[in-house]
């Protein structure tokens, strides 16, 4: 039984104790990965390729930038930003390391196995050092994150003065609090910070 003061958080429409959602979220993506891409078609029409298209083209990578993908799962995103920047690296980091494992098996891994790496890891305690990425991607993933200010306040440490944040969301309550936190750190950090909203 949970400890009454222990703080809780979401998990779709149930209420979870923060401790209780990593596990819950690496639950559920690991149960799926192997299907996962599938899903994210049938789910959604095939109407995140398109929001996903659309990221790329406000993102506009450019040859020999870094990006982290964070919760970047099978490499949705990795792939395009590499496909368009031409010469360049991804770090696709997901908390559930079978996502990654179905990643690796897609068909463009082969291709550009030298400008990709696969880190299992947390969004909120990320593995790298201060200042290491131009660009930090968070696509349809920042509600699965259990306190997304730390996951925020992570993506600006990483991040090199003059970077590009891209969250990209569906929930308004989400944008509201990207937007917010927009206002604390921009400036001082004089890193670009672009949310992209699906319907």
């Amino acid at each position: 039984m949970a400890d009454q003061s222990e703080k809780t958080t979401h998990f779709g429409f149930e209420t979870v104790t923060e401790s209780e959602k990593a596990g819950r979220v690496q639950g559920v993506f690991g149960s799926v990965a192997s299907r996962y891409d599938i899903m994210n078609d049938v789910m959604s029409g095939g109407i995140h390729r398109v929001w996903k298209d659309a990221m790329m083209d406000w993102l506009a990578p450019r040859s020999g930038q870094k990006l982290l993908d964070v919760a970047g799962g099978t490499g949705d995103i990795a792939y395009r930003f590499l496909k368009l920047a031409g010469q360049g690296h991804a770090t696709v980091l997901d908390l559930t390391e079978e996502m990654l494992v179905e990643g690796r098996k897609r068909a463009e891994a082969s291709q550009m196995v030298d400008q990709l790496d696969w880190s299992v890891g947390d969004a909120m305690a990320l593995p790298f050092p201060d200042n290491s990425f131009d660009v930090y991607t968070i696509s349809f993933g920042i509600r699965n994150v259990t306190r997304p200010q730390d996951a925020l306040n992570e993506a600006f440490r990483v991040l090199r003065p003059g970077g590009r944040l891209m969250v990209q969301a569906v929930k308004l309550k989400v944008i509201s609090l990207v937007m917010l936190f927009l206002l604390c750190w921009v400036q001082s950090r004089q890193t670009y910070l672009v949310v992209f909203m699906g319907f």
